[in-house]
């Protein structure tokens, strides 16, 4: 028997060429970013409120949080330069949330947040979690601009 699987996608630009006044990011600010949100999440998705690292090295980490009154571990694997996976494997769930640095067909810097679940949801539910996606991208985005400025 084959699991129900569901994936949901959102991509966005990083850089806005006409925002003038607009810190641009470049793929090593993305990057450095990306490896700051998987240590400590809470800036960038704020339903997480608490995360702890329980180990890590130069390939990923392994970490607890607590999201919504539910605490899980998370292994977290990095494709330096490239890809940061958070991957939840549990009793209860199963997943895999994928924050991918790209280009697109103009050679533009893109954000693609992706979410592979082994479950299936219905369809008021499933646009909740797309929005809640468009929503943690575009927060990701604002708070590594924000450091980068800094």
């Amino acid at each position: 028997m084959t699991a129900t699987v569901t994936r949901i996608e959102y991509t966005l630009p990083v850089n806005d060429p006409v925002a003038e006044d607009q810190v641009q990011l470049s793929r090593d600010d993305l990057w450095t970013g990306l490896v700051a949100k998987a240590a400590d999440p809470r800036p960038y998705v704020p339903a997480i409120t608490e995360c702890t690292v329980v180990s890590e090295g130069p390939q990923g980490l392994v970490r607890e949080i607590a999201r919504a009154g539910d605490r899980f571990r998370e292994v977290v694997v990095f494709d330096i330069g490239h890809r940061v996976s958070f991957r939840r494997a549990d009793e209860r769930e199963v997943w895999t949330i994928d924050n991918v640095i790209d280009e697109d067909a103009t050679g533009a810097l893109v954000l693609t947040f992706s979410g592979e679940f082994e479950r299936e949801f219905g369809a008021s539910r499933l646009a909740a979690m797309r929005t809640a996606m468009a929503e943690t991208a575009a927060r990701t985005l604002a708070v590594i601009r924000a450091g980068a400025a800094a």
